[in-house]
Order: structure tokens, then sequence, then C-alpha cells
């Protein structure tokens, strides 16, 4: 089991549905990988055009001040696993754990075993007592950060273009820093990094095709 604030568990994932597959007709895009990697929580999605990648660290600084982070031991010693979730379950845990801003340090307990992901709030909490068992799709996610480390170079290009709705769901992302971006080539991906916890791509539309 892993301790992890509120804030946090629904904000890696906020992040990445946006770039996630929209339709169930594709069970492997249409989720969202999560990954407990011994010390960090992960959530990756890709929807063949766009990648997304959100990380959280027990050690990263909160965005609001509270005492009780003085008593709360935060990650675990879980060994590595990984789930991967529907959209749908994804959403349905964003909308359930969801608090006030002034209440993002909630912690929350998760937990991966016989085939589930399960989250739970303890009444001790002062809110309600919940839990979500969420089944693991065993779908086989592609290997996005192979993707990203393959295009890591950096090219100069006269201009690009992208599909403005495609590019507007980087702005949906945390803004924990500014959007930074780099270009690969004219016909490959561009890497976005938004702070330290979040990396993505996207593909730019090829010369002389409308956007979509």
């Amino acid at each position: 089991m892993i301790l992890i604030p509120t804030g946090e568990l629904t904000g890696v994932l906020s992040d990445v549905i946006p770039f996630t597959f929209p339709d169930d007709d594709l069970p492997a895009l249409n989720c969202v990988r999560v990954e407990w990697d011994g010390s960090m929580l992960h959530a990756l999605s890709t929807d063949r055009h766009r990648i997304a990648w959100a990380s959280w660290h027990p050690d990263d600084d909160p965005d609001i001040d509270t005492q009780d982070d003085l008593f709360t031991n935060w990650g675990g010693a879980d060994d590595p696993w990984t789930a991967t979730i529907t959209l749908d379950d994804a959403k349905e845990l964003v909308k359930v754990f969801k608090l006030p801003v002034k209440e993002q340090r909630v912690p929350l307990s998760v937990d991966f075993a016989n085939g589930q992901v399960t989250v739970r709030r303890d009444r001790d909490t002062g809110y309600t007592a919940l839990r979500l068992d969420i089944p693991d799709q065993l779908a086989e996610f592609p290997d996005v950060r192979k993707l990203l480390a393959d295009s890591d170079r950096v090219e100069s290009v006269p201009g690009l273009v992208f599909n403005a709705k495609f590019l507007a769901d980087f702005g949906k992302v945390r803004p924990r820093a500014p959007m930074q971006m780099s270009f690969t080539g004219s016909k490959t991906i561009a890497h976005v990094a938004i702070g330290k916890r979040f990396a993505g791509a996207i593909m730019p539309i090829n010369e002389g095709r409308e956007a979509a």
C-alpha cells in the first residue's frame, strides 16, 4: 500500500485523461496506465497523436502548507506494480475522490492486489470513508517511454502545423511551470514539458494536410 495526497492522485490522472483515446473500440488506448515504480507514481496515456506522462514523488513540495504533512509518511514500501484502467474508471476515480483545493493533502491509500487497484479514504481524515476497486484491464498498452526516448534529438525547423484542439489540451495540465516545447523534425513528434513532473509529445500535421 502507498499513501498519496488526494490532489496528487486525482492530479496525475487529470493531467493525462485528455490525451486518452476517447472510444472503447481501441481498448489498448482507451485507458490510463498507472505505475508504482517503488519510489514514484506515474500515469500515462496516448491517443496515437499525443503522449502524456505525469508523475508524483513523495518528496514533492506541497502546493499548500499544512502541518498534517509533518506526521504523514507519504509513499510506501510496495514493490513495483503496473495496472491499466479504462478511461471511464479513471474519470470515475477523479470524480469520486476529488476534494476542494484547501483539502488536496487529505491522504488516500492506493493498493494493487488480486488484479485490481483499490483506492481508500479513511474516516479519520474528516471525510466520509470511501473505497473504490478498479480492475486491471491487462491491456497491451504501448511503450510510450520508448517512443519519447527514441525521439530525443532536437532539430531546427522553419515551422510546424498542429491540430489546435489537440495542442490546447496541454493547457489543462496543472500549470506548475511554463510549457516548453522542443522539436525533433518536421514530421516527427514535438516534445512537451510542463515542470519536472509532466512530459508529453504531439505529432505535427503533415504539410498539405488540414487539421481534423
